[in-house]
């Protein structure tokens, strides 16, 4: 996170819980159950004591994962009457791209690995495990093991190879009596406690987000979860013919610790406030690169209309909870009354403060040129404008944290089409474009038709000179150039001999040839029968018997030799 450690640890501090509870599950709501989950006389069962059972149950909604969480739940897991209990359970926090609906493997791969039938596993996810069945060529250690894995954003794995901990308890979980899990996760640390001790039986060192070490001392990576959310629940598997087991969740409490402070969604119940047309997601951060232009809108609470006065401030150092945040009408994350050393206002419709900027009535969007942020920068921004007027309301809107980093210089993987006829577009694709760079074709700006980080599209200049250039400029000086209508050149040729009757295929290679590029052999008209960057396939026209002169052009003109035999 960007914040400084004392600001997180004052949002810690205060932040409040989300929070959910099943004490029972006679209602299922907010559940997505699959495969064979389904409540069962006050119970979620997962699978029923049969063969090749799996079920999987995921809370329905993603929920904050990467600042901490605290869940317990009550289970118990029934051997068969005739055969062997078998394969286990597990309580699994995934940002699958499947969300509520992901699966993995069944039988041994315990519904979030790879398993029997060869699952991907479930990825971004890690799994706490507890296995009663000891696989000896997946390396488990015993047939009651508490063990924890990850594969880090790949789908994960059942293999103890891939577990970042793990432990044997001293009671049997799986005795058909009821247990208790409790799983705590502190940023840099996961504990798992048995039965409500006091003392967890695995305490691990690892971060949902910087990841940590396998049980191995390998790197083991962090999940991957760029938003901080992740899907919860439960799955379980039973094996083939008498390997089965009767595996129930019967209550469940689960507790995270939100990504961001209350403070960051002010109190209309609607983001108002935007920094380069993002509020920066479920964790409010933007992230801009120094010199790019950036915007500041400023729209009017739908409670208000358009009109709207505003004071919009701005923070160097975030502070939830300090004084001066708490203003009656709503909370700011940064002191404004007063304003702290660390405090700007940007700009005032009351008339207040001395402001840097005019503040026009809401919706204003506030147009920062280019370089006006040269250095790395941190800053938070919140305004405080009227809710309604009738009766009159005043309120705080969202805040969003803006991050200034300088960008890596831009690079140009392609160019494409290299030539073409006027006006038709033209993409370069690379990375690292930065909003407010410059195009120039031969050193003279050229306006794009569309721009990304990635891709840039322009239209093809008239009378473009052979030999050309492009080039990307980024606002802080650092660019990147490619070759444009650059003039052909032939490399080699295939069947470079034929009938004089035509109708002969003709292969050359080389190197700037492009959609549209023809050939005359012998002064004829060649048929173009397919064109990439490298290799031009042609069909000879009849010509005279001897070698034939062949000029390739491209369409922007610029021209390429070699010969042709007829015979």
């Amino acid at each position: 996170m960007m914040r400084n450690p004392l600001a997180a640890l004052a949002l810690a501090a205060t932040a409040a819980a989300q929070s959910f509870s099943y004490p029972d599950f006679s209602s299922t709501a907010q559940l997505s159950l699959l495969g064979n989950a389904a409540p069962s006389g006050g119970a979620l069962r997962l699978t029923a004591s049969s063969s090749n059972q799996t079920g999987w149950a995921w809370r329905q909604a993603a929920v904050p994962v990467m600042h901490g969480f605290d869940t317990t739940f009550t289970f118990r897991i029934t051997p068969p009457t005739v055969g062997t209990k078998a394969e286990g359970m597990a309580f699994v926090v995934h940002g699958d791209p499947n969300g509520a609906a992901a699966t993995g493997g069944t039988v041994w791969g315990m519904g979030y690995g790879n398993g029997a039938n060869g699952a991907v596993g479930l990825r971004n996810s890690l799994a706490v495990e507890l296995d009663t069945y000891q696989d000896g060529f997946l390396g488990d250690t015993s047939a009651n093991e508490l063990t924890i894995h990850t594969r880090g954003a790949q789908g994960n794995h059942e293999n103890e190879q891939w577990s970042i901990a793990r432990n044997t308890p001293a009671t049997v979980l799986s005795n058909g009596l009821v247990h208790t899990l409790r799983v705590r996760y502190v940023p840099g640390t996961i504990e798992v406690f048995v039965d409500g001790a006091a003392t967890p039986a695995i305490s691990r060192a690892y971060d949902l987000t910087a990841g940590g070490l396998y049980a191995s001392g390998g790197a083991a990576p962090g999940l991957g979860l760029a938003s901080g959310l992740a899907w919860v629940g439960f799955c379980a598997t039973t094996g083939a013919g008498t390997l089965t087991e009767l595996v129930e969740i019967l209550s469940w409490d689960f507790t995270s610790t939100p990504l961001t402070h209350p403070c960051y969604a002010g109190s209309f119940g609607e983001d108002v406030l935007r920094v380069e047309g993002s509020t920066g997601g479920p964790l409010r951060e933007v992230h801009l690169s120094t010199w790019q232009p950036f915007s500041i809108d400023v729209a009017s609470p739908s409670g208000f209309g358009p009109g709207a006065p505003y004071v919009l401030f701005l923070s160097l150092l975030p502070q939830p909870g300090a004084l001066g945040t708490q203003l009656g009408f709503g909370e700011t994350c940064f002191p404004v009354l007063p304003t702290g050393a660390t405090e700007l206002v940007l700009a005032d419709g009351f008339g207040l403060f001395p402001a840097l900027l005019p503040a026009p009535p809401a919706p204003y969007s506030f147009a920062l040129p280019a370089g006006l942020v040269t250095f790395p920068l941190q800053m938070t921004l919140q305004a405080v404008t009227i809710a309604s007027l009738s009766p009159l309301l005043i309120g705080v809107s969202n805040a969003v944290d803006v991050d200034f980093q300088p960008a890596p210089a831009p690079s140009i993987l392609s160019v494409s089409p290299l030539s073409a006829a006027a006006g038709q577009p033209i993409t370069v694709h690379g990375s690292s474009f930065v909003p407010g760079h410059v195009l120039l074709v031969n050193g003279a700006p050229v306006t794009a038709t569309s721009a990304s980080a990635t891709d840039i599209v322009f239209a093809y200049p008239a009378g473009l000179a052979c030999g050309s250039t492009v080039a990307v400029v980024n606002p802080d000086g650092l660019g990147a150039s490619s070759a444009l209508n650059p003039t052909p050149t032939v490399t080699g040729t295939l069947l470079g001999s034929g009938s004089a009757a035509g109708n002969q295929i003709f292969l050359v290679q080389g190197t700037g040839f492009a959609a549209g590029t023809t050939a005359t052999i012998g002064g004829a008209a060649a048929t173009t029968l397919s064109v990439s960057a490298t290799v031009l396939s042609l069909r000879t026209p009849p010509g005279t018997p001897g070698q034939q002169p062949v000029v390739i052009t491209t369409p922007g003109g610029c021209q390429a030799t070699t010969t042709y035999t007829y015979l």
